[in-house]
């Protein structure tokens, strides 16, 4: 039995020229985010990140107070979709626009478009919608199964990521999917309790770490 923690990486950069790195608040919620643990007696067996910048520091932020030798591993089938090359692809008109001017409509419109694009469209630097649908949850499992006997797993993601497990996991169609990437918070932890066989949502999106200090600054979806 192992419970699988899902994690969104902290406040990005949008607006400036490099947006995979976390904001200074994205770095205080990581660290927030693991001062929490410590209060709760959470240690991970084992944790995993993408290769993203802002993936990495969260974890290296929220895992320092709570097992400070770790080495997370790594593995690319846990990086975010390439936001820019689908906005470019598919919505040229807010290709420019700050992520968070964009209107959840104009988001909408841009991920059905992804998702109908032929995959034998001879596009290479377009990855098919059916294929990220469908690696996030096929990474966790190959990756749970490689350390099975463990009990807690983390893993330090992004957004989409998150929302294709949730439909992976409960059978959420397109349109409930692309609401969910919309809504995930920074740091927010998501679990899931997984048998090798059957997994169950236990939580989804909650930030206990950030909700603690009363203040709704901390809570960001960038």
């Amino acid at each position: 039995m192992s419970m699988l923690h899902l994690v969104r990486h902290g406040q990005a950069s949008a607006g400036t020229h490099d947006y995979d790195r976390l904001s200074p608040l994205g770095r205080h919620q990581s660290e927030l985010l693991g001062q929490w643990w410590v209060k709760q007696g959470f240690s991970p067996d084992h944790s995993y990140h993408g290769s993203l910048l802002r993936q990495r520091d969260t974890a290296r932020l929220a895992l320092e107070p709570v097992a400070p030798r770790s080495q997370p591993g790594v593995h690319d089938g846990l990086n975010e979709y390439q936001h820019r090359i689908i906005d470019k692809h598919f919505g040229p008109s807010v290709e420019d626009a700050q992520p968070e001017s964009m209107s959840f409509e104009d988001y909408v419109s841009i991920m059905q478009r992804w998702r109908d694009h032929p995959s034998d469209s001879g596009q290479s630097e377009i990855e098919p919608w059916a294929d990220f649908a469908a690696r996030g949850w096929q990474t966790m499992l190959d990756l749970h199964g490689q350390q099975a006997d463990k009990e807690n797993h983390v893993f330090f993601t992004s957004g989409g990521i998150i929302a294709t497990v949730m439909a992976a996991v409960l059978g959420l169609d397109f349109a409930h999917t692309i609401d969910a990437i919309w809504r995930i918070r920074n740091t927010s932890i998501t679990t899931i309790h997984f048998d090798g066989s059957h997994a169950r949502l236990i939580e989804f999106n909650t930030v206990p770490h950030l909700q603690a200090h009363h203040d709704p600054s901390l809570i960001t979806l960038i």
